[in-house]
């Protein structure tokens, strides 16, 4: 069940990454830095106002759903929604009183795309928890493609920023209108009961969502405060194509394998639960780690080929560092912090984002004043990499997750054969553009997926054979 979940899901997020990488590269030659910059600030502020108003929900129904497969929480979910919604759209106009050179017009755009992403995202939870992952990638990849053909459309009315904040709240109102369309199943009432339990579990998440959310979009809003919207842009689109393919990568393999995680714990089966956890870090580095070595070393022909001119040299520059640290909170993310999880310890969950997120605020000022956009992406490695050791400790006091360092070897050499191969064709070709693109990345690709084979990485090697015995079984009509 899990590979086959693991497929589904990951060709659920590798098509939307896909369609976002190539957003990427249109939005960067239609858009100023400047332009680009109000939706990077728009996106970060929409961040913060979704883990304020609406993680709650989202994380208090990926576990109980998961974990109550027979009972429907949806009944429940959309009244605590839809008065959550309302709160937002009372309170947060007021931010206006206090700051008057907000632009209003970015606020509301904002507050749009909050309401409506959350709402897709929570729909997804559900479909995520009941396993099912059809439903997801087809709401995943309409919800994608229609966000890019409305951006576009919003950039030809000359809209500029502010029309890629409303393509992404209407793809994300599409997302929504196909899972409600597509699901034929009954709801069920609102219960009280249910709602309390989500609102013990989640609201004290509120805050480890708020700490996340604005440490996603603190980054960003320094560099635009201290250095402009200019920065801001160039900053934006190098920390966003490490998230457009190693983040939606990862999660898949949390898509796939956290609800089996909750499930075989609500079963009480320790070791169930412990084989699924190592399964889950194998699966997530051998998939992960090869996406961070080409975007970290192949950095001058992913950036000279696929971002417009105004922004090539900033993210060439930039991002090897944000993909190193964007590796650290990819495993503090998606495999550590599931401790606290499996431990019902939100409160511990909370104090590590907060610190995490103090760190940040402390270390970008800090940074940038002496390093400009450079110190914005040490500021990020460093806050990273101090947030996944001050979770690693913590991960000791809640429910420890195993780490089969024997496992990992096979993908961390796999790693380095790739790593080399793209050093040597790199030195060999030369230069920037689609030709020397599509032969580094061959490169490297042939040589990972060659050194996983031979050393049976995540038994993909046990796996490729029985498909090939199958097959010739069948040719020979055994």
């Amino acid at each position: 069940m899990l590979n086959r979940h693991f497929s589904i899901y990951l060709v659920a997020y590798i098509l939307p990454a896909a369609v976002g990488f190539f957003a990427v590269t249109a939005y960067t030659r239609l858009l100023s830095p400047a332009e680009y910059g109000v939706y990077v600030v728009g996106i970060s502020l929409a961040g913060i106002l979704g883990a304020i108003f609406f993680a709650w929900i989202k994380l208090s129904v990926s576990r109980y759903q998961a974990m109550s497969a027979d009972v429907d929480f949806r009944g429940t979910a959309i009244v605590a929604f839809a008065l959550t919604a309302a709160v937002l759209c009372a309170t947060t106009p007021l931010v206006v009183l206090f700051r008057s050179d907000l632009s209003v017009e970015l606020l509301l755009a904002s507050m749009f795309v909050a309401i409506m992403a959350n709402a897709v995202d929570v729909g997804q939870e559900f479909e995520r928890a009941k396993l099912r992952p059809y439903r997801f990638a087809a709401i995943s990849i309409v919800r994608s493609v229609s966000t890019v053909g409305f951006g576009l459309l919003g950039i030809w009315l000359g809209w500029g920023g502010l029309g890629l904040l409303a393509a992404f709240g209407l793809g994300s109102l599409a997302g929504i209108i196909l899972n409600l369309v597509g699901d034929r199943t009954g709801i069920a009432r609102f219960q009280r009961g249910q709602f309390m339990q989500l609102a013990r579990y989640g609201l004290p998440l509120t805050l480890a969502g708020l700490s996340v959310a604005v440490y996603s979009a603190c980054d960003r809003l320094i560099v635009a405060y201290l250095l402009g919207k200019d920065a801001a842009g160039i900053f934006g689109v190098a920390a966003d194509l490490p998230r457009q393919f190693m983040v939606m990568i990862a999660s898949s393999v949390a898509a796939a394998t956290v609800p089996l995680v909750f499930r075989s714990l609500s079963e009480n089966n320790g070791e169930a639960t412990r084989e699924r956890l190592t399964e889950s870090l194998e699966l997530l580095l051998v998939v992960v780690a090869p996406v961070a070595v080409w975007l970290a070393l192949a950095a001058d022909q992913v950036a000279g080929t696929l971002v417009g001119i105004d922004f090539r040299a900033g993210v060439s520059a930039l991002l090897p560092t944000l993909v190193l640290a964007r590796l650290f909170g990819i495993a503090n993310q998606f495999y550590v912090q599931i401790s606290f999880q499996l431990a019902e310890r939100p409160f511990m969950l909370a104090a590590q984002s907060f610190l995490t997120l103090v760190i940040s605020v402390i270390l970008m000022f800090a940074l940038i004043g002496g390093y400009g956009l450079y110190g914005a992406a040490l500021a990020t490695l460093a806050t990273e990499a101090i947030g996944f050791l001050v979770a690693l400790v913590l991960m000791y006091r809640a429910h420890p997750v195993p780490f089969e360092l024997n496992r990992l070897a096979g993908v961390a050499a796999s790693a380095a054969a790739m790593a080399a191969a793209i050093l040597i064709a790199r030195a060999q070709v030369g230069g920037t553009g689609l030709v020397p693109l599509v032969i580094v990345s061959l490169a490297g690709g042939l040589a990972y997926a060659a050194a996983a084979w031979l050393l049976n990485v995540a038994n993909v090697r046990t796996l490729s054979l029985r498909v090939l015995r199958t097959l010739n079984r069948k040719a020979l009509g055994v």
